[in-house]
Order: C-alpha cells, then sequence, then structure tokens
C-alpha cells in the first residue's frame, strides 16, 4: 500500500520491485495521474489506484484486509504538514499486518535554534502600523504590543 501515492512512483517501485499487488491510495485528484502514468508503464494489472482518504477504505477496496508492506513519502515540513504523518499511523492500524513492514519506519527531526536580526527586523516592521498615533486621527498604538506578541507567538 503506498498512502499518500501522488503521482504514483513509490507505487510504481513497488511494481518494478515485484509486488504482487499494490493499493495507491491518493485522496486529491492527482489520483488521475496516477493511474495514467501506471497504465503508461505496464502496471495497471497490478497497481489499484483508490481515490479516497485511508479513513474511508474498507475490506471493498482492500479485499486481502490486510497488506505486507505500507509505503510513503509522509514528511513534509518537519514531520508534520498536510498531516501525512498522522495518515500514515491511520493507515497502519487500519491495515497493516502484524509482521508487515512501514517504509520509512521513523524519522528523526533535528532543530537548532537561531536568531537572525534581519528577519526579526523585517517581522517587527509588519506590526509598525499598530504604532500609529494619529492614524485618521485615532490612536492606535494602544495595540502595538499585542500585535508584537502575536507576531511572534
Amino acid at each position: 500500500m503506498d498512502v499518500g501515492a501522488g503521482s504514483g512512483i513509490l507505487s510504481l517501485f513497488a511494481a518494478q520491485a515485484g509486488a504482487k499487488k499494490v493499493y495507491a491510495v491518493e485522496a486529491s485528484k492527482s489520483a488521475e495521474n496516477a493511474r495514467k502514468l501506471i497504465k503508461a508503464n505496464g502496471f495497471d494489472s497490478v497497481i489499484t489506484v483508490l481515490e479516497a482518504r485511508i479513513e474511508d477504505l474498507t475490506t471493498q477496496h482492500i479485499p486481502e484486509g490486510k497488506v505486507d508492506v505500507i509505503v510513503s513519502e509522509p514528511l513534509g515540513t518537519f514531520l508534520l504538514n498536510e498531516r501525512m504523518l498522522e495518515t500514515y499511523v491511520i493507515a497502519r492500524q487500519l491495515f497493516l499486518k502484524p509482521e508487515g513492514r512501514m517504509f520509512p519506519a521513523r524519522a528523526d527531526l533535528c532543530i537548532m535554534p537561531f536568531s537572525d536580526l534581519d528577519i526579526f527586523n523585517e517581522q517587527m516592521s509588519k506590526c509598525d502600523f499598530w504604532r500609529s498615533k494619529d492614524f485618521h486621527g485615532l490612536d492606535l498604538s494602544d495595540l502595538y504590543w499585542q500585535a508584537v506578541s502575536e507576531k511572534f507567538a
């Protein structure tokens, strides 16, 4: 099973590697692009594209009920973008055999704090509007520090 298959590249690689059956699960309209690539490469008898969210799939979609392997590129920005990591875990809970494998099986997030005065000043300047003491006769400055706080929250 390829979760978040997109264009179907990982599904195609799985078929090339000898998988007997591959389910390419893609919730967006990219599923149609995956179908085109899969057919163009002669794997449409091996790969079934399911245009659905993983949470909406049933044994009607996956007749075997469980799969041996789940592949995905769930990482995104900081492992959390697009909420693919959550979907990947749901796929494991619903469809992976107990002895099944996931690729990738883990990820490491390494972060390091830094300071950049130019970026800081750029962001601070976006709050300058709220420093105005005479905006068409109105004093907006009482909200300046709130704006700064929200900008850096």
